[in-house]
């Protein structure tokens, strides 16, 4: 029976609505789920998944997600302000910088309670300049203040960098001691390596399988395997030939089939080097059963 490789998705948001208990919510061949738990705890799914990152957004669906690591012997956590999160709470509620700031420090500067929450970066933090109009200080505010938080408790970040790289680039200079991921990463083959040159890490994800995504595969092929990390960001930006359905991270093999071959490995090589480069940044085994 050949055995085949399992490979750790540095990017989820298992806490999202869509994975709420609906049987149209899913692939054909996920049908039979009837939520996130039964995705999660299914052997073909855990068949391939060696480790998952389940990332949130602001404070509140972070602790959803610290929540859901607790449960998942596999899963790890990340806890930070999305630069969308940061314009205010759906019911239109403004954040206060300085108020929410200091809830995600006094929640990740112990290392015990870290370690028994499971957390391993400080994430999805960054800038978003898609969106308008967005409040653009705002963003800066949280980034700014999520990236101190790294550089005193020594965790990763994970960026979310969308039209706002030479911004983006700026930030993470001022702060020479943190590293991280760029996930989801839509920059330049040039940002890519002048960040892998300071020890950062690139993501890629379903958009790499994207038919008009040349750009992006150049790009991957351009970027030190050594810093070379896969996620899916589900439940968004499917693989092809999902794309358009409801992502997760069974479904990163169809990512690798597409990104082992532009660096001229087999699929078995590259879960092997970016299962190693994901416990390399986020040192997932000390968290981890």
């Amino acid at each position: 029976m050949i055995r085949l490789p399992r490979y750790t998705d540095t990017h989820a948001h298992y806490f999202d609505r869509k994975f709420d208990p609906n049987p149209h919510n899913f692939n054909d061949k996920f049908n039979k789920y009837g939520g996130a738990d039964t995705l999660l705890t299914d052997p073909d799914f855990l068949s391939k998944v060696a480790a998952v990152i389940n990332v949130g957004t602001n404070l509140t669906n972070s602790r959803t997600a610290v929540d859901m690591a607790g449960k998942y012997p596999y899963m790890a956590a990340a806890v930070g302000i999305h630069p969308e999160d940061a314009q205010g709470l759906p019911d239109g509620t403004p954040l206060d910088p300085e108020k929410e700031l200091a809830a995600l420090r006094a929640w990740v500067s112990d290392p015990a309670r870290r370690k028994a929450d499971k957390i391993v970066a400080i994430g999805e933090i960054g800038f978003d300049y898609y969106w308008q109009p967005m409040d653009k200080e705002l963003q800066r505010a949280f980034f700014e203040g999520q990236m101190q938080i790294a550089a005193e408790t020594g965790l990763p970040v994970i960026i979310h960098d969308r039209d706002a790289h030479g911004d983006s680039f700026e930030v993470i200079l001022k702060y020479p001691t943190v590293r991280g991921v760029f996930h989801a990463y839509g920059g330049s083959a040039e940002m890519a390596r002048e960040l892998t040159k300071r020890g950062w890490y690139i993501g890629f994800g379903g958009v790499a399988t994207f038919k008009n995504a040349e750009r992006v595969r150049a790009v991957v092929a351009s970027v030190d395997l050594s810093k070379l990390l896969l996620e899916t960001d589900c439940p968004y930006m499917a693989p092809v030939p999902f794309r358009g359905k409801i992502n997760h991270s069974g479904l990163i093999p169809h990512i690798a089939e597409v990104i082992a071959p532009l660096h001229g490995l087999t699929v078995e090589e590259l879960a092997e080097v970016t299962n190693r480069n994901a416990e390399e940044l986020f040192r997932l085994s000390e968290v981890l059963g």
